[in-house]
């Protein structure tokens, strides 16, 4: 009987262990923005005053360019089925190499903080991003928060990162 229990114990883990699958199939509705459709983040993003395009990434899943002050970033779609149906949104800001801009600075600023995450890629780039899950679509004004908030966190990045480096 103990075994049965295990193996069934056994299989529900193993069960929640799987990779999430892309799951919004369904239409965006109306007044939504919503990652499995691509041009209403772009829509929301210029409503915002931002310059937003919509491109490819290099895996041809939809991506937003934004340009303008203060920094250039991308939102990458994720979790696309054949670069459709994507689940999740990840903006990004890139800095190029720099000699100050170490794993050690990327670890204090994520010990302190949280949402926005800073990392030192493979070719020397440092990266601020912040992941957000959109299945079922967010509502105009809970994505216009979500770019309030990551246009403050990027400020406050700022702020941390020149104090960091005169020291």
């Amino acid at each position: 009987m103990r075994l049965i229990v295990m193996a069934a114990a056994a299989a529900v883990l193993a069960g929640w262990a799987l990779p999430a699958a892309a799951q919004d199939r369904k239409p965006c509705g109306k007044d939504l923005v919503c990652a499995n459709a691509p041009d209403s983040v772009v829509q929301a993003m210029l409503a915002a005053k931002l310059k937003a395009r919509l491109a490819k990434d290099e895996n041809d899943d939809p991506m937003v360019e934004v340009t303008g002050e203060p920094y250039r970033f991308d939102v990458f779609f994720y979790g696309c089925e054949q670069h459709r149906n994507c689940d999740s949104l990840r903006f990004e800001v890139s800095f190029a190499k720099d000699e100050q801009a170490t794993v050690a600075l990327a670890n204090k600023w994520n010990a302190g903080h949280r949402f926005l995450t800073a990392a030192v890629k493979d070719d020397g780039s440092f990266v601020l991003s912040y992941d957000i899950g959109m299945i079922g679509g967010a509502t105009r004004r809970n994505f216009a928060d979500t770019l309030d908030w990551w246009s403050s966190m990027l400020g406050e990045a700022g702020d941390f990162f020149v104090k960091e480096l005169k020291q």
